[in-house]
């Protein structure tokens, strides 16, 4: 595959090989693509995330909650009658 880059484009490749910390184009062009992929799965991860949300809030919206503290006493009383075991 041949990639044509704008004078701009070759400009920065230029800078960041000239700055040290990258030894080629290829590798320039490989961390951003790089990038991209984390970028996707960010966003893929948030839709999943946002949709975790909604159910929870849904799930607020229609009653469907329990008393954290009672939750937690429950736990813990839990485990520590198996711990005495």
């Amino acid at each position: 595959m041949t990639v044509t880059l704008t004078a701009e484009q070759e400009k920065f490749i230029a800078e960041r090989m000239n700055r040290g910390g990258h030894s080629s184009p290829e590798k320039i062009v490989d961390e951003g693509l790089k990038l991209i992929r984390a970028k996707e799965e960010y966003q893929g991860r948030l839709v999943e995330l946002r949709r975790e949300l909604q159910v929870g809030v849904d799930q607020i919206q229609r009653g469907e909650v329990l008393d954290g503290n009672v939750v937690f006493d429950r736990l813990l009383g839990k485990n520590g009658r198996r711990a005495r075991k």
